[in-house]
């Protein structure tokens, strides 16, 4: 008489079962994959029955399921269990039911239930995949559905979008007249408000590949009052995106910050930031690697970028992270990808600032000579008491190459950071309504909106069509004040380009012999 197991024992088989299903799921995850499926869910434990794979978005759940588990050809199975058979029917038949009354629920509920039994995963694969493929209806394939959070007027989209690999399908911006510029250029208004529970519902019923988020800097920046998360309007901002990212699981998510936020409250910020992408939701980023503890080991100064090194004379250092999502790839192939962030770009739009400033601009962009002699005497006070300050003539004759400063979306500051030396015939002496002294006779002006527009790589570059035309513009009513807002608030285009092109490697890396 064969011996009786002990509880411990049955455990242990059990698990071994289990276990075997999850391969099944993992072995159709990855064909997913190689055919360039990413907009699924493992395991949703908010749909009912917590099927294997969902997508969400078209409402399709599938189950994959073992053949002794689930009792496949049941009638001959139950004949060939030999051992402990009263435990092994009862348990194996309660499964059944079980199947059935979570198939039924969801159909009620409005889903398409698919069921595959493990022999079929295992030996006919492509089969198992027509079928899902005929419920999807289409072959996925690049481009990729990005969503655009805190959009400003679209320069991570349009960065995106460049590589020819992306497409967006929904984005989110609260500021209205960014808003405007933003549906000016791409056509849908981004009117939305990311932390909103109505907003995030429709995210989660939206299918998406990529959140790209450029979430905001104020409560970060050298320029704001560094409140960072305690700032509850724009600080927690942060937390609704980690949280959409929990809810929705997409392949991969490129954030963008300033520079600042690495060491923002001696780093805390910063590791915050890490350990909720990292350890909360479990995302393989880029440039971070983990102790034998499980902690998070990185160096903040490898998530920093400066435009300057991507094409464009403007010294602009940001924060980038980048993340893929560890419940789709395996631990060894997301180990074999890149341990850093591109560094720089081969193309350069510019050599030097001098190649894309303006001639003959209008006399307004002159600076009064009264307000301009006030930041003369300003600066000097500040260099006699060993501090630096804001003004500074980028393109003095002196410079062999000059390259602006960090455009800033600060209005004045942004400006005087950045003035220009242009002399120009009659302008010297010049009155100009709203100014309360005469144009200045040094031949210093500011930076025009399009020179801004040109180191953001939106003018002459980012909205160019295959003949040379320039499509970009802003809304004819739009004031100068908030073009140069705008602009700063903005992304260098061609960073942004290069980190996508980086991602689409990364991607090619993890679908290829998946």
């Amino acid at each position: 008489m064969a011996r009786q197991k002990t509880k411990e024992e049955i455990k242990c088989n059990m698990s071994r079962v289990r276990n075997k299903d999850t391969a099944l799921e993992s072995m159709l995850c990855a064909e997913l994959i190689r055919y360039g499926i990413t907009t699924f869910k493992r395991n949703d434990k908010s749909v009912f029955g917590k099927p294997d794979i969902t997508f969400p978005a078209r409402k399709i759940a599938v189950f994959c399921d073992g053949d002794f588990w689930h009792g496949y050809n049941w009638e001959c199975a139950r004949e060939e269990i030999k051992s402990n058979q009263e435990f092994w029917i009862t348990k194996i038949e309660r499964n059944m039911k079980r199947d059935n009354d979570v198939t039924e629920r969801l159909w009620q509920e409005g889903w398409v239930v698919l069921r595959f039994w493990g022999h079929e995963i295992k030996k006919e694969l492509d089969y198992c995949m027509s079928v899902i493929l005929d419920e999807l209806h289409e072959l996925p394939v690049a481009p990729y559905k990005t969503i655009d959070l805190c959009a400003g007027i679209g320069g991570i989209r349009r960065g995106f979008e460049l590589t020819g690999k992306f497409t967006n399908v929904l984005s989110a911006e609260i500021d209205k007249c960014a808003c405007k510029t933003y549906e000016h250029l791409f056509g849908d208004n981004p009117q939305n408000d990311l932390t909103s529970e109505e907003f995030k519902t429709l995210i989660e019923q939206t299918e998406y590949d990529i959140l790209l988020a450029g979430f905001p800097c104020q409560t970060f920046s050298r320029v704001g009052l560094q409140e960072g998360f305690e700032n509850e309007e724009k600080g927690k901002i942060f937390f609704h995106i980690a949280d959409i990212i929990e809810k929705t699981r997409p392949i991969t998510f490129f954030l963008e910050n300033v520079d600042r936020i690495v060491t923002h409250n001696k780093g805390e910020t910063f590791k915050k930031i890490i350990e909720t992408l990292n350890i909360r939701l479990g995302y393989h980023i880029i440039g971070v690697e983990l102790s034998e503890e499980g902690e998070p080991l990185y160096k903040p100064k490898d998530f920093v970028r400066n435009s300057r090194d991507f094409g464009v004379p403007q010294n602009r250092p940001r924060t980038y992270l980048i993340g893929f999502d560890t419940e789709r790839f395996s631990k060894e192939r997301l180990l074999g990808l890149p341990k850093e962030l591109p560094k720089s770009r081969k193309k350069q739009l510019y050599d030097n600032l001098n190649d894309l400033l303006e001639h003959n601009v209008d006399a307004k962009y002159y600076m009064a000579s009264g307000y301009l002699d006030t930041l003369i005497r300003h600066r000097a006070r500040q260099e006699d008491k060993g501090y630096g300050f804001g003004y500074r003539i980028v393109n003095e004759p002196n410079v062999e190459k000059p390259i602006a400063n960090t455009l800033l979306a600060t209005g004045g500051s942004g400006r005087e950071r950045n003035l220009i030396f242009d002399p120009q015939e009659g302008i010297a002496g010049m009155e100009i309504k709203g100014k309360k002294t005469p144009l200045n006779n040094k031949g210093i002006r500011i930076m025009t909106p399009t020179e801004w527009g040109k180191l953001q790589g939106f003018v002459n570059y980012a909205f160019m069509d295959g003949n040379g035309n320039d499509s970009f513009s802003f809304p004819e009513d739009l004031p100068d004040l908030q073009k140069y807002k705008q602009l700063g608030n903005s992304v260098t285009i061609p960073v942004i380009e290069e980190m996508a092109l980086f991602i689409l490697e990364c991607i090619d890396m993890l679908m290829k012999n998946n």
